[in-house]
């Protein structure tokens, strides 16, 4: 019985007051609230009332008998107060709003046909959207209007349907703004293991392109959204496919122009057609002149005990005559206009993107200490840490270990100055390269650390890194970095001399696959350089996809790091290589 107490409006619900202005969407079938027994309490309480001297005490009387939830409607342009706030925990009560527009659920409604769940902040676009559900006779079994404020978040309730519920397919976000877009992305991973859709629907975005945004909702397959017509469409099409997964859809439009039309507009989204009735598929009925006349087929044809999915589509986005619909198919969903329809429908085949990513699993760190002003040197050893390649080299303090180091590693050579207070190494000139000898390691050795002191006399110096030089490939870079909505970001690109000709940079929220890595390098404008060509090998895409993937287990695992750069990492035709690196710790300036 706990269990209906994790969602409002899934118990005894109650109406303090009128409500007509608050609530225009959720008065049918409640009670009255005439007083509250002990023995009989409801488990949510709408309140009509404005936040005067009646509405308050009613409220506070609810908090005080500790009622699961409390909504409270736009009659409250004020905030709670806190002494309420603070006595509603210690009852256990969870208060809605100011400023809710209502709720809808199963239990409320009687309406068990939908496979949609709206969540949203706010309550116009909330209002807007459930009164075009119900003018197209398109039900939302659950639909949460949560204000401004609220003591239960939208992902909180969303994954409290996703637990009691598997009946619903579609999850909608109607937010202002992604704010922990880290939360919803978690669980959208989750969702589309059970085999749901998310969409999301902001109606105050951050200004121009947002590519972080963009690429992590691509990442996770949730749809994106624009206006209140694309959740009822997505509604519909859930509706009427039902809560199976299906092969295909059978089009049902003749043999015409528009068949034609409709089968090419539905390869471009990658939608499956099928050929031949399979008697479980949903069907797409395209309406001729808007009106639906002398069907080949019952609009719910059963097939056994069960009735056959079906939608229909207008072959115009203004349909005449009462939406054209016939007299015996009231309850059959439409959807106006052939791309409306099947942008709806290829939601209902693609719910499982978000499970190619890894995930949101969360690898165990291997334990890799960072000092506390961390160099290249620093970065490459956590790199390695986490089995991502890394050129041969060695620090060295004295001339006589960087010349042991160069014999053993093999000329020829890079040398390089370890400073934490010289993070621009080539502009400090501090860097030697293609050292071909002992002799030539001497003269570098000592010029390097003279540029080292001119550049910044204060200048802590670490020792000197002798590195191999490394030759063929291409030059790519990997960035990481943290996002205040999505955590850790990676960020990969080509480098080297191609910056210029091919920028570039593919995103995704970490941590992810090999997969997934994969994917972000064919999506990248440096990808053709990777592939076979004239008097040029193939090189090991494999190898980039493993250190990529083992990157983004880095950035999700080490959370005292936030910036970590590498650039150049060498793809060469067997495996790959990381010659250079720049981290930086959090609350340490560069």
């Amino acid at each position: 019985m706990k269990e209906k107490y994790r969602l409002p409006g899934m118990g005894k619900t109650l109406l303090a007051g009128k409500g007509e202005d608050s609530f225009p969407l959720t008065l049918d079938g409640l009670e009255p609230l005439s007083s509250l027994e002990e023995n009989a309490l409801p488990q949510t309480v709408l309140i009509g009332e404005n936040d005067g001297p009646r509405g308050k005490r009613i409220l506070e009387e609810c908090v005080s008998h500790g009622i699961p939830f409390v909504v409270l409607g736009r009659g409250w342009p004020r905030d709670v107060p806190a002494a309420v706030r603070n006595l509603a925990k210690k009852t256990g009560s969870r208060i809605i709003g100011p400023g809710s527009g209502g709720l809808v659920t199963p239990f409320l409604s009687g309406d068990g046909r939908s496979k949609t769940a709206l969540l949203a902040e706010g309550r116009d676009l909330f209002q807007r959207t459930v009164c075009e559900s119900h003018e197209r006779s398109v039900p939302m079994r659950y639909a949460f209007s949560f204000g401004e404020k609220s003591d239960l978040s939208p992902v909180e309730a969303a994954r409290a349907i996703l637990e009691l519920d598997g009946e619903v397919r579609f999850f909608v976000f109607l937010l202002e703004r992604l704010r922990k877009g880290r939360d919803l992305l978690e669980f959208a991973a989750e969702a589309a293991g059970r085999g749901k859709c998310v969409g999301l629907l902001e109606y105050d975005p951050l200004s121009g392109e947002d590519r972080v945004r963009e690429s992590a909702l691509r990442q996770f397959g949730i749809v994106s959204l624009h206006e209140p017509s694309q959740v009822v469409d997505g509604a519909a099409a859930f509706l009427a496919c039902g809560v199976e997964l299906h092969r295909g859809i059978l089009l049902e439009a003749g043999q015409g122009e528009m068949a034609r039309l409709v089968r090419s507009e539905a390869s471009r989204r990658g939608i499956p057609l099928l050929d031949q009735d399979d008697g479980s598929s949903p069907v797409l009925k395209v309406l001729r002149n808007c009106v639906h006349t002398s069907p080949r087929r019952p609009m719910a044809e059963k097939t056994g005990d069960k009735k056959k999915p079906c939608l229909l589509a207008s072959s115009l986005s203004f349909p005449r005559e009462e939406n054209g619909r016939g007299p015996e198919d009231p309850k059959t969903p439409l959807i106006p206009g052939i791309g409306r329809s099947l942008d709806a429908l290829s939601y209902t085949f693609f719910p499982e993107a978000a499970t190619m990513t890894g995930g949101t699993e969360k690898p165990i760190p291997p334990g890799c200490p960072i000092h506390p002003r961390p160099t290249e040197y620093d970065a490459k050893v956590l790199l390695g840490a986490f089995g991502i390649p890394v050129a041969r080299e060695r620090l060295c303090r004295s001339f006589r270990e960087a010349a042991e180091a160069a014999e053993e590693i093999g000329y020829p050579v890079a040398l390089k100055v370890m400073s934490p207070n010289i993070l621009r190494k080539s502009e400090a000139r501090v860097v030697a390269l293609n050292l071909q000898d002992r002799e030539e390691l001497r003269n570098a050795y000592g010029r390097t650390l003279e540029k080292a002191r001119v550049a910044n006399p204060r200048a802590r110096i670490r020792g000197v890194l002798v590195q191999e030089m490394i030759r063929g490939g291409t030059e790519w870079r990997m960035e990481f970095r943290r996002d205040s909505r999505f955590g850790p970001l990676v960020e990969t690109g080509i480098s080297g001399v191609y910056t210029e000709i091919l920028p570039d940079g593919v995103i995704r929220v970490a941590p992810f696959d090999e997969k997934e890595a994969l994917c972000m390098i064919r999506e990248s404008r440096g990808y053709p350089l990777l592939l076979e060509g004239w008097r040029r090998d193939p090189l090991d895409m494999v190898a980039f996809a493993s250190a990529l993937s083992a990157f983004s287990r880095l950035a999700f695992c080490e959370r005292e790091v936030a910036r970590l750069d590498v650039n150049p990492l060498f793809v060469n035709k067997k495996g790959v290589l990381v010659v250079d690196a720049f981290i930086e710790k959090k609350g340490r300036k560069k």
